[in-house]
């Protein structure tokens, strides 16, 4: 069935896992979705991306990763598949079982059993007797011995009874003998395979393994001393999975039972929430021939299985975008939500990815030893909604119970991850990735170091807003800033009213002026520190204070606003002198003001006219910024569309125009943003492309001038020495000698 003909989502089913790594993972996640798909349902998995054992090595770490699993009682879903059987550890086990228990949701469990949920087994039972039925029909195999799991166990059980019965109806006695019982490892086929090289075992005719594993690790120890496969002794796994295929010789074995699995399980769990029967035909088992039965000698494998081992031989190419730092480098929630977007395209092979933070991430900032350490809360805040195209709106609350606000709008079927964002104990969020193929999931090393690294940056900036809010505590119950000695509020509200007597006195009038700024980083500098030594210095004679964060306050002896008007001119001009002086031809921040003049010297009515003053100065500013926030989406776009197609003729006056604004408050807030010209972002944009061109083909300079937006190959050769310190063609020379 093409993927255009799915119907649109009209549910969804939780699926609960411990991890997304094998070959078997990937199959079963396959036969999910692609069922699912077909019967309009999302997929929503709740992975702890571990799966160990874990008496030695348990810690905050892990249980933060397997905190997700508490989602699923209380997250809507239409029902729960519980992969139980692909667990390690039975106390996480049981865990998930008492959740799943929360709720009144349908559940699955899936190879494994619980007095509280509805279980359910893979069909193991017919693979292994068409395997052993291959072997005694096609090669004439009389003796067998069978590499059975753990005795008593269901899935082992069933796979010793297809061996069992497909020898019985041959009729061939199957001895005690015959069956060696381990725990799926590789100690007890290589202990099988010693035993036949010593003679203590008598050789057979062919061993059937009940998985993979065991399969190929008594090939190895058998063809290590001279026991040829299949000539001497013919040796089949159960499983189908990579190392099978990879092995030399491949090993035949039984293929499908995790995607036909996965698959049937969704048609089950169907049935439980609507009473509707329903059976899938995409998935079934069937036996992949290798060589270790003598069946072929160099059999193609399947397209599907070729491209998966391709993927999982893939690695990620390093991006040098130094996300570790960025995200780490930040003072409000904004700042965090556009850094992780500028680096959000490493983990490009996603359909997109929403950051979701519990409704009290900063901790209690009265007592920080109090925060979070399990489950979530009932509200999240969304501070990304990225896509690989134009981002959703983000920067709202919505219900813990809703997923991702993307799900309730309509939308084709979808399979969405769930992992922890968590942090020393401190439970931040999750993080949903979104995928339209399962082939193009990538929960690896790669994918949990970048999730550590958003959790280290929601961290970072929970101890700046914490080393904030001490301050301010400090500075409430003093009258001056503890490190520029300025007047605070509550100074500055005594001052002036002692100030304001003396001014009277002296028949001149008085003017209260309130200053601020935004935005108070730029790049990488933080103007806060460096305004307020300006300001310090420019108020002697005045009286000054920092009245709350970013916002100045001066009071100025002045006979009309004409003057006072000058006067915020002058401190404007002074600001931009000293960041110029100080930071060179650095980005200017937009400066707010707002002034009035002061008639009473009651230290009430000061307190009054400053805090409303306050609130004005505030609207007006946040007017102004938003404003400014709706350039910079423009802005970035345009930045993204110069990074993406540098060739083109970019003007800045046409650039301008469709943005609605003027020529040079484009540059200054083009500036502003990304701390360079946008004359020299194209020009970088160009030289890089023209490095790619150089590096990956054998076009000529002049060819390479014009798909990089050169009128001639002149004025690109002078700006790429300009760039590299490198001429063209030596570049192009180093890089294809390396």
């Amino acid at each position: 069935m093409q993927e255009d003909t799915f119907m649109k989502a009209r549910g969804r089913f939780g699926l609960v896992i411990p991890e997304i790594n094998s070959s078997l993972d990937y199959e079963f996640l396959e036969g999910v979705f692609a069922e699912a798909k077909i019967l309009g349902y999302d997929v929503v998995v709740y992975t702890g991306v571990f799966n160990s054992i874990r008496e030695l090595h348990y810690d905050n770490y892990i249980s933060g990763l397997e905190n997700i699993y508490t989602l699923i009682c209380t997250q809507k879903l239409d029902g729960i598949l519980i992969a139980a059987e692909r667990f390690h550890a039975q106390d996480i086990l049981k865990k998930i079982y008492d959740y799943a228990v929360m709720t009144s949701t349908p559940c699955l469990v899936l190879g494994g059993e619980t007095n509280n949920a509805v279980s359910m087994e893979a069909e193991e039972y017919s693979g292994m007797y068409m395997m052993t039925d291959h072997l005694i029909k096609e090669h004439g195999c009389r003796k067998l011995y069978c590499l059975a799991g753990i005795p008593g166990h269901k899935s082992s059980e069933e796979r010793l009874r297809g061996f069992t019965e497909a020898c019985i109806d041959s009729g061939i006695e199957v001895k005690e003998s015959d069956i060696i019982y381990g725990y799926f490892w590789k100690n007890v086929s290589q202990q099988l395979g010693i035993d036949i090289l010593s003679g203590k075992t008598e050789k057979p005719d062919a061993v059937v393994c009940c998985n993979d594993v065991m399969a190929v690790s008594l090939t190895n120890v058998l063809t290590s001393k001279g026991i040829r496969v299949p000539e001497d002794v013919k040796v089949t796994g159960y499983d189908g999975s990579w190392d099978a295929a990879l092995n030399f010789p491949s090993v035949t074995t039984i293929a499908g039972r995790d995607s036909k699995f996965g698959a049937d399980a969704v048609c089950r769990l169907y049935e439980m929430v609507t009473d509707e029967k329903v059976s899938q035909n995409i998935y079934r088992q069937y036996v992949r021939f290798g060589r270790s039965c003598g069946c072929c000698e160099n059999l193609p494998m399947e397209p599907h299985l070729m491209d998966m081992i391709e993927r999982s031989r893939e690695k990620r190419q390093f991006l040098p975008t130094d996300f570790i730092h960025r995200m780490s480098d930040n003072s409000t929630l904004e700042e965090l939500s556009d850094s992780i977007d500028e680096v959000g395209h490493i983990l490009g092979c996603m359909e997109g990815m929403d950051i979701c933070l519990c409704s009290d991430w900063q901790g209690d900032m009265d007592n920080p030893d109090n925060f979070r350490q399990f489950g979530y809360s009932d509200e999240m805040y969304l501070l990304l909604s990225k896509r690989f195209g134009d981002n959703e709106e983000s920067g709202y609350t919505f219900k813990t119970s809703d997923i991702l606000p993307v799900l309730n709008r309509e939308h084709e079927p979808l399979m969405i991850i769930l992992t922890s964002l968590h942090c020393t104990g401190q439970i931040f969020g999750y993080v949903a990735s979104m995928y339209k193929e399962c082939r193009r999931i990538f929960i690896d090393e790669y994918f949990a170091g970048w999730c550590d690294s958003v959790s280290n940056g929601i961290k970072m900036l929970q101890k700046k807003l914490y080393s904030r809010y001490l301050s301010q505590q400090i500075e409430k119950n003093s009258d001056k800033d503890p490190v520029t000695g300025m007047l605070n509020s509550r100074g500055f509200i005594v001052k002036t009213s002692e100030i304001l007597e003396r001014y009277k006195n002296e028949g001149k009038d008085s003017y209260l002026l309130l200053l601020t700024y935004y935005p108070g980083k730029i790049g990488s500098i933080d103007l806060e520190m460096f305004l307020e030594s300006i300001m310090v210095n420019l108020c002697v004679h005045r009286v000054c204070a920092k009245i709350k964060e970013e916002t100045f306050a001066v009071i100025v002896p002045a006979f009309d606003q004409q003057e006072v008007d000058n006067t915020v001119q002058n401190l404007i001009s002074a600001f931009e002198s000293g960041i110029r002086e100080r930071f060179g031809d650095a980005a200017l921040p937009e400066f707010v003001a707002y002034f009035l003049q002061m008639n009473s010297a009651d230290i009430y009515d000061i307190e009054k006219t400053v805090y409303e003053s306050g609130m004005l100065l505030h609207e007006k500013r946040k007017a102004q910024e938003d404003s400014f926030m709706d350039y910079r989406q423009q802005i970035y776009r345009l930045r993204r569309n110069i990074t993406a197609e540098p060739q083109k003729q970019w003007n800045i006056d046409d650039m301008a125009r469709d943005i609605g604004i003027s020529r040079s408050h484009l540059q200054r807030l083009y500036k502003q943003f990304f701390s360079v010209s946008i004359k020299d972002d194209v020009i970088t944009a160009r030289i890089k492309k023209a490095m790619q061109l150089l590096s990956n083909t054998n076009m000529r300079i002049q060819e390479i001038a014009v798909l990089c937006g050169y009128n001639n190959d002149n004025h690109l050769m002078r700006q790429f020495k300009e760039k590299t310190g490198k001429t063209a063609l030596q570049y192009r020379k180093e890089t294809m000698a390396n």
